[in-house]
């Protein structure tokens, strides 16, 4: 009886002790538990954060490209004999996209003469997003062969 109530008493003492072993083990794994998912949190707003910057410098490159790529434009189209303000008018139709996505002609195996009557109709037609485009078309043309003469066949 003596034994039995020696080990009771034991068993008494060290529950609590044990029982708050337990417990902070389980704060301990918790608190791990919280910081790894705080870490998890900032990892990932930092990286939308990255994202969004990148993503906000590339619009502003593009709006900046587009703008140069238009003014360049524009050049061109005062060089082919329009003025100053129509050509800012017909280069600022011009849309990058239109490119994957167009209905123009080719010019492949069409001459000079022939691109610049295509121009023409488009300017006439006021469909300046295609008379930019074949301009382009006519342009790159032009570099691929290593001459620079205009569709109206000047040099």
């Amino acid at each position: 009886m003596k034994k039995l109530a020696f080990a009771c008493l034991l068993i008494a003492l060290a529950a609590p002790v044990l029982h708050a072993q337990d417990s902070s083990e389980k704060a301990m794994t918790s608190r791990s538990q919280q910081n790894i998912q705080q870490n998890l949190n900032r990892q990932r707003q930092q990286t939308y954060n990255s994202l969004s910057r990148g993503d906000r410098q590339v619009s502003i490159n593009a709006v900046v490209n587009l703008n140069k790529l238009r003014d360049k434009l524009a050049e061109a189209w005062q060089t082919l004999g329009l003025s100053p303000q129509a050509a800012r008018t017909v280069a600022g139709a011009y849309q990058p996209d239109f490119a994957l996505n167009s209905r123009r002609a080719s010019l492949e195996g069409k001459s000079d003469q022939e691109i610049a009557v295509l121009i023409q109709s488009a300017l006439a037609k006021k469909d300046y997003l295609l008379a930019d485009q074949t301009l382009i078309d006519y342009q790159r043309k032009q570099l691929q062969l290593g001459t620079d003469t205009a569709p109206d066949g000047q040099r």
